[in-house]
């Protein structure tokens, strides 16, 4: 009875020393996501009403409506120019038939903003002196995903309504772009933005300089996608990578490869922004990798490497890793060797 006794205390102990440090139990952090539909505000009504409601506009969504605005280049308040190219916007048949599609493909955000204040509610765990956005959506002729500034998050429904729409391959947005421009990954979306806006790369260390090169970006990458894993623990890798189960299933089993691509031909230090740019940023595939691999590639190789940094020193939170540009230091701490 004893063995088995010390057996069981042992395999607790075990799962203990595995359990997900990134789940944490945030039920009483008082957050609450409420998005305002800024759409409905600009096409709901006749144009010549939200023309008139302008100065109301203004008085309530100040901050977001400015960069609204400037978003989608009509100028400013209380100019001839300004109500002459706004009212074209409002009253363009494109526009008005996108927002028609979001009213369809978008009749309630609710989940949304329940997975978004789950995602804030960690936020405030690990950064509790940090705010918490004001968050609207809205549409503004495909002209971007997301709209973050201090204190605000816009969502461009417009260029979440799903892969093949026909007004995305009409402005010519490439299929492996297209898969990603679907309502599910909104919130990681959020998330990464979030983490660029508030940690972006930077190539200088504490007490060195350092250069901008292949290896520092991975890993700064790979710091982007730990944070969004740390704010949705129980989001799909798929999801938070943008990858295919295809693409994330061939990273896992080419791990070791990629990474002895990389240092067989000396790649981790170049410093050429083609170079950098090429296993980076995203594309249909990460160049020098096989067409199977997903692109940005190189970014997952950083998550890996960062997740094994902070799985080997504990003692290092989040806002510390976050804040930490020494990329060097962090690749060295994690001992990574995917062989």
């Amino acid at each position: 009875m004893k063995k088995w006794l010390s057996l069981l205390i042992l395999l607790t102990v075990l799962a203990a020393c595995k359990r997900n440090p990134l789940r944490v139990n945030v039920s009483d952090i008082d957050v609450t996501v409420t998005i305002t539909r800024f759409e409905k505000k600009l096409f709901g009504p006749p144009a010549d009403s939200v023309l008139a409601a302008v100065p109301q506009l203004q008085k309530e969504d100040g901050p977001f409506f400015r960069r609204f605005l400037q978003l989608i280049n009509v100028g400013t308040p209380g100019t001839i120019v300004f109500e002459q190219y706004f009212k074209l916007f409002l009253t363009d048949d494109l526009n008005r038939e996108v927002y028609r599609k979001t009213e369809e493909i978008f009749p309630d955000l609710r989940p949304l903003e329940k997975k978004l204040t789950n995602a804030f509610k960690h936020y405030k765990y690990y950064f509790p002196q940090r705010q918490v956005p004001d968050v609207y959506s809205y549409i503004s002729g495909f002209n971007a995903s997301l709209l973050i500034d201090e204190g605000i998050l816009g969502i461009g429904l417009d260029r979440y309504l799903g892969k093949d729409i026909i007004w995305y391959d009409r402005l010519g947005i490439p299929k492996y772009m297209q898969r990603k421009m679907v309502p599910e990954k909104i919130p990681s979306d959020c998330m990464y933005a979030l983490a660029m806006t508030e940690f972006p790369f930077t190539p200088a260390g504490s007490d060195t300089i350092v250069t901008d090169n292949v290896i520092n970006r991975m890993i700064w990458e790979g710091k982007l996608l730990y944070f969004v894993k740390a704010m949705m623990p129980k989001e799909k890798d798929e999801l938070i990578t943008g990858f295919t189960p295809a693409q994330l299933k061939w990273c896992r089993d080419n791990e070791a490869v990629m990474w002895g691509y990389l240092i067989e031909h000396k790649m981790l230090f170049k410093t050429d922004y083609l170079t950098i740019n090429k296993l980076t940023r995203d594309a249909p595939f990460t160049s020098f990798f096989p067409r199977e691999s997903p692109g940005r590639a190189a970014n997952w190789i950083g998550w890996q490497i960062v997740k094994n940094y902070m799985e080997r020193h504990r003692e290092v939170t989040l806002p510390q890793l976050m804040a930490d540009t020494h990329y060097q230091k962090i690749l060295n701490g994690s001992a990574y060797d995917p062989q």
